[in-house]
């Protein structure tokens, strides 16, 4: 599956903005139909229990997502395995503590060959969770590692946080005691399964980093900024588009999870992905960046005449925003976009001088730098009187597929909603 995204790169040593009777700001309504797409994440899912509503929830988010689990080795409804399977969902069966059935996980895999992985335990180190020591887990271990050999799937780490248990608050503590008993090997899993909600993604990216001495691939199996009761929408929005961007960039991180897409019954909280109350339910404005937040697709080049959309760059530096757009076309804007900013986009053009539109939003006149391959070319960018316009710049291009990189140039930030080459 796909979805929109965009790209946007250009190579340049002289720029000029064009001339016209609203001084190179002009009114332009794209064709939004020529827009190329990226493929979605394999990184990207969420834990939840997609039972409750398949056939709401998953066509809402099985465009963006690659994988799912819900806690539990009982088999999904036929209703959520079909659409899993459309989707090209991949869900995980968890043995969540000592009180799963084996026969759940053999039927699954007879019915999916395909499925890989299993999770371990969740949370053992509290008590309100899997609540076991790591003795008490190493007792069921070697059954565990049965089953996964049996049926030639691999296992992934007891999930972490910090936790509860007595004695036991530290995860790695947990952890390194766990693998530390007869009968547990750190070479029975192929994953480290870890779960936060602090408020930030550099305490989240340095919450990751503990479990990096481990050597595997690491699975961010819950997240979300849960620091406090008191999380505003714009908060978490801003928490998902930075843990996101690094998240993708990582590449120790197999796979994450958001947590979680829907509140029980009618509730809607601060981290839903999909509106609560009754059909028909749609998503909310972190769903849609959720949905729409770029993959880093190192692969999509864009040609002249496609819509780039802004908030889909092939990588991005520091903490830009991206959130629904206000403009009257498009998806997502970024914004942000201040010294110390930058993000970059991928293209394929023949060489030589080519217009770029950017359709931009300012309130104070300002500048962005357009760097390819050392070559650093300054656009000023005028007041658009919070005001969605069009300006066109000339770029010269090199001939072929190349990156480049647009980044502020100090503390007043324009919003970009796409770009095209002409």
């Amino acid at each position: 599956m796909k979805f929109r995204l965009s790209l946007v790169p250009v190579l340049i040593s002289a720029v000029v903005i064009s001339c016209s009777k609203n001084a190179g700001i002009e009114p332009v309504t794209p064709d939004m139909a020529n827009v190329s797409y990226q493929a979605k994440s394999a990184k990207r899912g969420v834990s939840y229990n997609f039972d409750q509503l398949p056939q709401y929830d998953i066509p809402l988010l099985g465009p963006a997502i690659s994988w799912s689990y819900n806690w539990s080795s009982n088999v999904p409804s036929e209703t959520a395995q079909s659409l899993f399977s459309e989707y090209g969902m991949d869900w995980c069966p968890m043995i969540w503590n000592e009180k799963y059935n084996p026969d759940n996980i053999r039927t699954y895999k007879r019915a999916h060959p395909e499925a890989e992985y299993i999770l371990a335990f969740n949370e053992p180190n509290l008590t309100d969770q899997a609540n076991m020591t790591p003795a008490q887990a190493a007792e069921y271990w070697p059954d565990v590692v049965a089953l996964a050999d049996e049926l030639g799937m691999k296992l992934i780490s007891p999930a972490m946080n910090y936790g509860t248990l007595a004695g036991y608050s530290d995860p790695w503590k947990w952890l390194d005691e766990f693998f530390a008993q007869p009968g547990v090997s750190l070479d029975d899993v192929d994953g480290i399964a870890v779960h936060c909600y602090m408020g930030s993604a550099t305490a989240l990216m340095d919450y990751i980093d503990g479990f990096r001495k481990y050597g595997k691939p690491i699975w961010l199996t819950e997240f979300c900024n849960w620091d406090n009761d008191n999380i505003s929408a714009e908060q978490q929005m801003k928490f998902m588009v930075d843990a996101i961007n690094r998240l993708e960039a990582d590449n120790d991180v197999f796979r994450y999870a958001w947590f979680i897409p829907r509140g029980n019954g009618e509730e809607q909280c601060h981290n839903s992905l999909i509106t609560g109350g009754r059909p028909p339910f749609s998503l909310t404005e972190l769903g849609e960046v959720f949905v729409n937040l770029s993959t880093q697709d190192k692969n999509l080049y864009y040609t002249p005449g496609q819509i780039i959309q802004a908030e889909h760059y092939s990588a991005c530096q520091g903490g830009i925003t991206v959130e629904p757009t206000t403009d009257e076309a498009g998806l997502l804007h970024i914004g942000n976009l201040v010294a110390g900013q930058k993000v970059e986009y991928q293209v394929d053009v023949p060489g030589g001088t080519r217009q770029m539109e950017l359709r931009v939003r300012t309130y104070l006149a300002t500048s962005v730098d357009f760097t390819v391959n050392g070559s650093k070319v300054t656009v000023n960018l005028p007041d658009t009187g919070r005001s969605w316009s069009t300006i066109t710049v000339e770029l010269p291009f090199a001939d072929g597929k190349q990156t480049i990189a647009i980044e502020g140039t100090n503390d007043i930030s324009p919003m970009f909603n796409w770009f095209r080459i002409l």
